[in-house]
């Protein structure tokens, strides 16, 4: 079996990039299942994707023994708990939820065999007491955590094949490493460094002699396209620029779903790709921001079932598996859709009827419209 794996909680950004990882991976037909790992305290109210099988794991946010905030530790932390409990077996492509698909990736590979992004303009040497695992100056810590630092492997990143056995065996010793970094290793402004679980990754794999086929497998928003030539996925973890320098688009500050300015040409071609996609699903799904008005009616969907539980409600649609929680505000908002008020009566109803002083509800309301609608759940009119 293929499978496409990224690791999310759920943050506010979260969502829409795994909507638009979502939607390449269809796109470009790749084969296999999509897994979106939701580290979540609650895993009965897991919002459910179109196509991806959302797992829900438990989070990993904070380092339960030093306090540390990291969300990224949910990556191995997650993808341990999915690979013990639900035992896959077959390649996995891991991904970061800001990517996007340009191309299928068509490769599998076996036990001991694993492929995988070259680190541009990380440099692996010889090992020594100074560079353990060959990396650069600043990993001297590791040995005081690693029996055989003389080991090495390439200098790999995200996206990477790597088969399920060789996962499994090497993601607690990855999460372990991971905390180790975070610990020791500080930035120019005596921050743990953000790439901590990519140095964890190369300590950990050099340790169990995973030896990578470094491939062009997905392009940095920040690189030359020569450094990755055809790469297939499109990592957005940089700005996207246009050629006189402007920003274009960045996943910081981007507004979901806002179309992207194309009168400007980007720098390189995967930042038309990614534009392309982004503005592509907008047009294909009604995602654009503002696309609804206050003077529409929203009407429950005729094939959306309820379940009540206390103060919430369970939106779900048999025939396809999407499901969603709602809570007080959203579930009073939905039991007003009923096609004949508009949006901007909703929002009158709710105001008097909870009587929110001095707050404007406008936003709230239209923001859960926007998400019913976005997700199938509401037709508006």
């Amino acid at each position: 079996m293929f499978y496409t794996v990224f690791s999310t909680n759920l943050g506010p950004n979260m969502q829409w990039q795994s909507d638009l990882l979502e939607y390449s991976w269809k796109q470009v037909g790749q084969e296999g299942m999509l897994i979106r790992l939701v580290a979540t305290d609650n895993p009965t109210k897991l919002l459910q994707q179109k196509y991806a099988q959302c797992v829900a794991t438990k989070p990993w946010d904070v380092h339960p023994e030093t306090g540390d905030s990291y969300p990224i530790y949910n990556k191995p932390a997650s993808l341990l708990e999915w690979l013990v409990r639900d035992q896959p077996e077959g390649t996995v492509l891991l991904l970061d939820p800001d990517c996007i698909f340009r191309q299928p990736v068509i490769r599998r590979v076996a036990p001991g065999f694993p492929a995988s992004q070259k680190w541009i303009n990380l440099n692996v040497r010889k090992p020594d007491s100074k560079h353990p695992f060959g990396l650069p100056p600043g990993f001297t810590f590791l040995s005081e955590h690693c029996a055989r630092v003389d080991l090495t492997t390439e200098p790999v990143m995200i996206p990477t094949l790597i088969h399920t056995d060789d996962l499994r065996r090497i993601c607690a010793r990855w999460l372990e490493l991971c905390g180790v970094v975070r610990q020791h290793c500080r930035n120019a402004q005596g921050l743990p460094i953000w790439e901590s679980d990519m140095f964890a990754y190369i300590a950990t794999c050099a340790e169990y002699g995973l030896r990578h086929d470094p491939i062009s497998l997905g392009i940095c928003t920040n690189w030359h396209p020569d450094e990755a030539p055809d790469a297939p996925i499109v990592h957005y973890c940089q700005p996207i620029l246009a050629k006189n320098g402007r920003q274009l688009f960045g996943k910081f500050n981007y507004k979901p779903w806002t179309r992207i300015d194309t009168s400007l040409e980007p720098e390189f071609d995967y930042g038309g790709d990614l534009i392309a996609t982004i503005n592509e699903y907008i047009d294909c799904d009604g995602k654009a921001a503002g696309k609804l008005s206050p003077e529409q009616h929203p009407k429950r969907g005729a094939s959306v079932m309820e379940g009540r539980v206390k103060d919430d409600i369970l939106l779900e649609v048999p025939a396809d598996g999407r499901s969603v929680w709602l809570n007080v505000s959203g579930k009073a908002t939905w039991d007003l859709c009923d096609g004949y008020r508009t949006i901007r009566d909703i929002t009158s109803e709710l105001d008097r009827k909870f009587a929110v002083s001095g707050r404007d509800i406008s936003s709230d309301v239209m923001t859960i419209v926007e998400q019913l609608h976005r997700h199938g759940f509401l037709e508006v009119t």
